[in-house]
């Protein structure tokens, strides 16, 4: 019964999270995975060599990409034209929308795991580059890079 909700809430986290760094708002997850929290904390803590996971963290921003763009054009296709922002957390999605944005959701996650990264790291990633400008240089330069290869 709470399975659906609480994998809508984590992939809306995923998504946000993947396009934060152009937003400039970074999600975080409670401890049990079903509260959605907006919040730095993840940076207040012990930063971990970030520089170390960028290369992680732009394979996974790149593998993503294709999948996001994908399930919005078939949302958008469902929808009939153009979608809120927020469309996987509205709580009144017919049932395909809904299936689409959960198969983002895990699928993204499964991503950010097999790229070496928790989902933890990935959204305390995801709040240093939008506030540190060099560490944002630096993604930028490694998403180059990668797109290049």
């Amino acid at each position: 019964m709470f399975k659906p909700l609480i994998n809508t809430r984590l992939g809306w986290v995923l998504l946000l999270a993947s396009c934060s760094w152009l937003s400039g708002l970074a999600p975080g997850l409670s401890d049990h995975l079903s509260t959605l929290t907006w919040s730095s904390s993840a940076a207040a803590q012990g930063q971990p060599k970030y520089e170390k996971l960028l290369g992680n963290y732009a394979e996974a921003i790149l593998q993503m990409e294709p999948l996001r763009l994908q399930s919005y054009q078939q949302v958008q296709q469902i929808m009939g034209g153009a979608l809120p922002k927020n469309i996987c957390k509205k709580s009144d999605l017919v049932a395909p929308v809904n299936n689409i944005c959960d198969r983002f959701f895990n699928e993204s996650a499964e991503i950010i795991r097999n790229n070496g990264l928790s989902l933890t790291d990935f959204n305390a990633i995801t709040e240093e580059v939008r506030k540190n400008k060099s560490l944002k240089n630096q993604l930028d330069e490694e998403l180059i890079r990668r797109k290049g290869n």
